[in-house]
């Protein structure tokens, strides 16, 4: 979750650091120590080149706005906001070394600007530098607890570093946040879901599902989530509902995920007949392959099932539903 400057609610926010206060031996006392100094979130005025580079940059126009951003900190090689902007215009180009080094600069520059330190942090997360963006996630939100898209990446970081606890209290600080926003919602169900506590996950799903309208892979997600906590039939009745209202042909991806939760409801006949619609639609995807096969398999289809098994095995011989499907098919010879 990345933004240009500007693009968030500008609210101020503190950080006060607590000091112990402690008492000298006898009749004496230690001084009061001096109080440390108080941050303050910085949010960096925008010149008017760097403003008009802006809309450029949301038009889609990168290279205007790239050389417009060039031009800027040619008059001000020290405006931190332009730097940063200059980075989202990298990363937008692929460019993902100098994006990092125009990020650098403007945290460099300007060590209380929230908003370059969480894109500084999301940059280096997705190049597996895990470490270093958790602390620059954390100093962004540190800076600006009302950053929703600093709690969110910060919560992404921990979650990747097995800080279970860490991420759902980042999680849930989105949330409040962003009442009406689906993701951090469904980000969270499904990490519920991996510590074992589907009733937990299912309530974030259950209030995500009528912001998903709309929006197939965003609904595909939930409907996974509810089957994957236990309770397939609202899964099914999701998931019919926006294949009702999706285009022809529908997502492969819709069918297949309905397809799996009737299996998980008990409807092998529903399963089998949307299953067989997604595997019409690609037939060389092993993965729904393979979950043709078994969905064949469970109803007693036993030839079909052996052709589509071995059918996944084939597509993709090391992947991860080769070795599945073939201890699929040496149990079907028991």
């Amino acid at each position: 979750m990345k933004a240009l400057p500007g693009f968030f609610p500008r609210w101020l926010a503190f950080i006060v650091p607590l000091s112990a206060l402690s008492a000298g031996c006898g009749s004496t006392q230690s001084p009061p120590a001096t109080p440390p100094a108080v941050e303050v979130v910085s949010r960096p005025a925008a010149s008017p080149d760097v403003l008009r580079g802006e809309r450029l940059l949301t038009e889609g126009k990168v290279g205007e706005a790239k050389r417009v951003f060039e031009q800027a900190l040619d008059d001000d090689p020290n405006d931190p906001r332009a730097w940063l902007d200059l980075g989202l215009v990298h990363e937008a180009k692929g460019d993902f070394v100098s994006a990092e080094k125009a990020y650098r600069r403007a945290t460099g520059l300007d060590r209380n600007f929230a908003e370059a330190f969480n894109n500084l942090g999301v940059l280096l997360r997705e190049g597996g530098k895990l470490a270093e963006a958790t602390a620059m996630l954390e100093r962004a939100v540190a800076l600006d607890p009302q950053l929703s898209a600093a709690r969110f990446n910060l919560g992404l970081a921990y979650e990747e570093q097995g800080k279970l606890t860490e991420a759902e209290r980042e999680y849930l600080a989105t949330i409040d946040q962003l009442p009406g926003d689906p993701v951090p919602r469904i980000n969270l169900a499904m990490m519920l879901l991996e510590m074992g506590r589907p009733e937990d996950a299912a309530v974030q799903l259950r209030a995500a599902r009528p912001m998903v309208r709309g929006d197939v892979l965003l609904t595909i997600a939930v409907g996974e989530g509810l089957r994957r906590s236990g309770f397939p039939e609202e899964a099914v009745a999701l998931l019919r509902t926006t294949l009702g209202q999706a285009p022809d042909p529908p997502p492969t991806e819709l069918l297949a995920e309905l397809a799996l939760a009737y299996y998980a409801s008990g409807d092998l006949d529903g399963a089998e007949a949307t299953m067989r619609r997604a595997v019409g639609q690609d037939e060389l995807d092993p993965g729904l392959q393979y979950a043709y096969g078994s969905i064949l398999a469970k109803q007693g289809q036993l030839g079909k099932a052996r052709a589509h098994l071995r059918r996944a095995a084939k597509l993709d011989p090391d992947g991860p539903y080769a070795d599945r499907a073939r201890a699929r098919l040496e149990a079907l010879k028991n």
